[in-house]
């Protein structure tokens, strides 16, 4: 896993490289103490997972989210501003860690992350998104279905907008809430959406969902929600 830890105090960002390794298999540590060498490491390589302090030398740590939201990876908060908590989740990270680092506390995070529990992937309330050079703030609750579209994800909302997404489909169902579900190879769809199961004929199923909207529904699917109705 590619880690960078952005936070401008050398012995604290040593403290977050030796725990990270201490719970981490096969971690593999970049450490910036700015910002702008932080978004230089972003634009040449893919991390997986970023712990930022949100005060580097004064400046806000929530310009990196902002310039590099949408890139692949996710974000653990390590700051002293408890209060920034709340805008934090809004942004989509996936953990608050306040100063002073606590181990427990630490390890409770790393495991939450390595094993996805779905009660975090609940606080996401929005998906950052790239669009004509700067970055875009979607609404979960905005979100109908979402289309696979090669290595990226084209996600359609209620005005009937779309937006290009850099995850793909499955990295996207590990960070949205439950209510997304697969029900096509092709598709993730928010099942509040889902008015009705249609069924045409030669094992061909579709769904009807609001904002008259129709994707197609695999057999496999079909199968699931059967049974579970």
């Amino acid at each position: 896993m590619n880690i960078l830890i952005v936070e401008d105090i050398t012995l604290i960002a040593e403290r977050i490289a030796d725990l990270t390794t201490t719970y981490v298999t096969g971690a593999k540590i970049t450490i910036s103490h700015t910002l702008e060498d932080a978004k230089l490491h972003i634009q040449e390589k893919a991390f997986d997972l970023l712990f930022l302090d949100l005060n580097l030398n004064g400046k806000d740590g929530f310009e990196l989210l902002q310039t590099a939201a949408a890139s692949s990876f996710q974000t653990i908060i390590i700051s002293a501003n408890k209060d920034q908590a709340a805008i934090a989740f809004d942004y989509g990270v996936f953990d608050f860690i306040s100063k002073p680092i606590l181990e427990t506390r630490f390890k409770v995070a790393i495991d939450r992350l390595l094993n996805n529990t779905a009660s975090y992937r609940e606080q996401l309330k929005q998906l950052a998104v790239k669009t004509k050079g700067t970055i875009q703030l979607i609404p979960i609750e905005n979100i109908v279905y979402i289309k696979a579209c090669g290595n990226y994800s084209e996600i359609y909302t209620k005005d009937l907008q779309c937006f290009l997404h850099d995850k793909n489909l499955e990295k996207l169902l590990q960070l949205l809430p439950d209510q997304f579900s697969r029900v096509h190879r092709s598709y993730v769809v928010d099942t509040n959406q889902i008015l009705k199961i249609v069924k045409h004929g030669g094992g061909k199923y579709s769904l009807q969902l609001q904002y008259d909207l129709d994707l197609p529904l695999s057999r496999e699917q079909y199968k699931k929600m059967n049974s579970a109705s």
